[in-house]
C-alpha cells in the first residue's frame, strides 16, 4: 500500500514510518521540518496548511497517516493551535475526498475526555470511547471538532477514517525518568490528569499500521494507551485515592491503564508490548536489559 505520514519528524511518525516500511508498504515521509535520518528514501518538506502542497502530496496514494499537529498546548498560544491544526485537518480530510483515498488514520487525544480530569465531571472509570467528551483546550477543541470532521467526510465519502486518541507518549529511553517525574504524591496528584495514562511509541506505531490495514472499519475512535499505568500503584488504589466518587463500569484489575482499550483489542487487534515495567524495578531503579533491548533504545530512528 502506497501510504503518506504526516509528521514524519515527531515522535509517533517517525517509528510509524518505520514500522510500515517493515510490514512493506511504500511510505512518503512528510514534516514541516527536515528529519534527514528518516527510515523512508521519500521525505518531502510541506506545509499542510497549503492546500496545493497538501494535494501534490496525497494524490496517488491509497492511504494517510496523519500525525502533522502541533502536538501540545504549553508551547503555543491558543489561537494558533487552534488556527494551525484545524487547517490542517480540514486540508488532509479534504484532499483525500477530492482524490478518493480510501484510509485516513489520525491523532486525536485524550485530552477529549476533559484534561485535566476532575472527578466530578468523570461519568465512570475506565474511560472507554463511549464516556462523554469534555473541552478544556483549543487542542482538545480542534481534536474534537476533527472527530466530528471525520464523521462528516466518511458520510461524504464512505472512506475508512479512524481516529486513535493516543495517551502521553514515552520513547524507550524516556523511562528511566519515571520516577523522579511521576512518583512522588504531588507528582501523583497532578498526574491523575490524565488518569495516569500513557503509551509507549512503538505501540502507537503499532496501531497506525494495524488501524491502516484493516478493512472495513467506516468511522471509528480508539483509545491507545499502555496496557497498565504510569504508577507502581493498583490502578484500583489510585481510583479510591484519588477518584473515590467515580463509579466503575467494570472490574479494574491489578495495574491496568484507566483508559480502556478493550475496544481496540477487539476491532483492531491491539495488543500493546510495551510497558514502564520492562525497564523499571517498583523501585525505580533500572532493570538489568539484555544488550539487543539497549541496542534498540539507541537506534537511530
Amino acid at each position: 500500500m502506497k501510504i503518506v505520514v504526516t509528521g514524519a519528524a515527531g515522535k509517533i511518525g517517525r517509528w510509524t514510518v518505520r514500522t510500515l516500511l517493515e510490514a512493506g508498504h511504500d511510505v512518503t515521509a512528510t514534516d514541516k521540518k527536515l528529519r534527514e535520518e528518516s527510515a523512508s528514501q521519500n521525505f518531502i518538506q510541506a506545509e499542510l496548511r497549503d492546500y496545493g502542497q497538501v494535494c501534490q502530496l496525497l494524490k496517488g496514494s491509497d492511504a494517510v497517516v496523519h500525525l502533522g499537529n502541533i502536538p501540545t498546548d504549553v508551547r503555543n498560544t491558543p489561537q494558533a493551535i487552534f488556527e494551525n491544526n484545524m487547517m490542517v485537518n480540514f486540508n488532509i480530510l479534504e484532499a483525500c475526498k477530492d482524490f478518493k483515498i480510501p484510509k485516513i488514520v489520525w491523532a486525536s487525544s485524550e485530552t477529549v475526555l476533559g484534561y485535566p480530569f476532575v472527578e466530578d465531571q468523570l461519568s465512570y472509570f475506565p474511560l472507554d470511547e463511549e464516556h462523554p467528551t469534555t473541552i478544556k483546550s483549543s487542542y482538545a477543541m480542534a481534536k474534537i471538532l476533527t472527530e466530528h470532521l471525520s464523521e462528516l467526510y466518511h458520510n461524504l465519502t464512505d472512506g475508512q477514517i479512524v481516529a486513535l486518541r493516543f495517551a502521553n507518549i514515552y520513547e524507550p529511553d524516556e523511562y528511566e525518568k519515571i520516577p523522579t517525574m511521576h512518583w512522588n504524591d504531588q507528582q501523583k496528584d497532578i498526574q491523575r490528569k490524565n488518569a495516569w495514562a500513557y503509551c509507549d511509541v512503538r505501540d502507537a506505531a503499532q496501531a497506525c499500521r494495524l488501524a491502516i490495514e484493516a478493512e472495513n472499519l467506516g468511522y471509528q475512535i480508539f483509545h491507545i494507551t499502555a496496557p497498565d499505568t504510569i504508577m507502581p500503584d493498583l490502578s484500583q488504589d489510585l481510583v479510591n485515592k484519588y477518584f473515590p466518587k467515580v463509579a466503575l463500569k467494570r472490574p479494574i484489575n491489578g495495574h491496568e491503564t484507566l483508559m480502556a482499550i478493550d475496544k481496540a483489542r477487539q476491532v483492531l487487534g491491539y495488543e500493546p508490548r510495551y510497558t514502564w515495567r520492562d525497564v523499571l524495578n517498583n523501585d525505580g531503579k533500572l532493570k538489568a536489559l539484555p544488550q539487543d533491548q539497549l541496542a534498540l533504545t539507541n537506534k537511530e530512528i
